[in-house]
């Protein structure tokens, strides 16, 4: 009987058993691996969050996450996006602005009030002392007369100073003169600073004259002409006053 089967052709390959090679890991070919979850830096956070949450729950605490309160200056920060804080603000500011430039342009008076001792403007508490020339004792005068109270001018009076000025103007005592001169002003900035002439101050050793003609005086009543009187500490204190008219002879 014949051979049924197909013929072989040679030029076909023989195939044989495939062997599973398993190829061993070396140091030259590390096998990869997957990245484990609990390798992530987050997700360890979020463990050690969740451990103190129910340690904390075990020992009854709030386990409701702390709110961080903010600091006063942020808080202050936070209330200038209110319109109404920003123009209060602004008014604050315009008003100081305001005064800082009344006190700089009109509290200081003209450069005549520049001289040392008490020609400048003076505190309202502030005790007179002698003056340190006959002109700055008359402008001190005046000064002092525009402040309160008004009775700390008499002490660049001496006794017969005093009583002087208390006659010229019909008063009981220099105080009661002071004030009632003072009643009389109405601009205590510019009545502080009288101007004085060439010729205005005269003197002749240890006296001095200072005559009210010679002066230009604003803003209040004028005084009339001053005797002063060396002191022996070399001061000037007003010995003797007469009330003449602004107009010199």
């Amino acid at each position: 009987m014949a051979d049924q089967r197909e013929p072989r052709s040679d030029n076909l390959p023989e195939i044989v058993d495939a062997e599973v090679v398993e190829v061993a890991e070396t140091e030259d070919a590390p096998r990869a691996r997957a990245p484990k979850a609990t390798d992530d830096p987050e997700y360890q956070e979020f463990l050690e969050f969740k451990r103190f949450k129910e340690w904390q729950a075990a020992q009854g605490g709030d386990t409701t996450a702390p709110v961080a309160e903010k600091p006063w200056w942020k808080q202050a920060l936070g209330l200038l996006r209110l319109k109404w804080v920003r123009r209060a603000l602004y008014v604050i500011i315009a008003l100081l602005l305001l005064n800082l430039a009344y006190d700089h342009y009109f509290g200081e008076g003209d450069g005549s009030s520049s001289e040392s001792g008490t020609g400048g403007s003076a505190p309202v508490d502030a005790v007179p002392v002698t003056a340190q020339n006959p002109q700055q004792a008359v402008r001190s005068l005046h000064n002092y007369l525009r402040a309160q109270p008004p009775e700390q001018a008499c002490a660049l009076f001496d006794d017969d100073g005093k009583a002087d000025f208390a006659a010229a103007h019909g008063a009981p005592d220099c105080g009661a003169a002071a004030r009632s001169l003072h009643a009389q002003i109405t601009d205590p900035n510019a009545y502080a600073n009288p101007r004085f002439d060439h010729d205005a101050v005269v003197e002749m050793g240890a006296e001095a004259q200072v005559r009210g003609c010679r002066m230009r005086v604003t803003g209040g009543p004028t005084l009339g002409t001053f005797k002063l009187t060396r002191t022996p500490q070399g001061g000037w204190t007003i010995s003797a006053y007469a009330l003449t008219s602004a107009t010199c002879p």
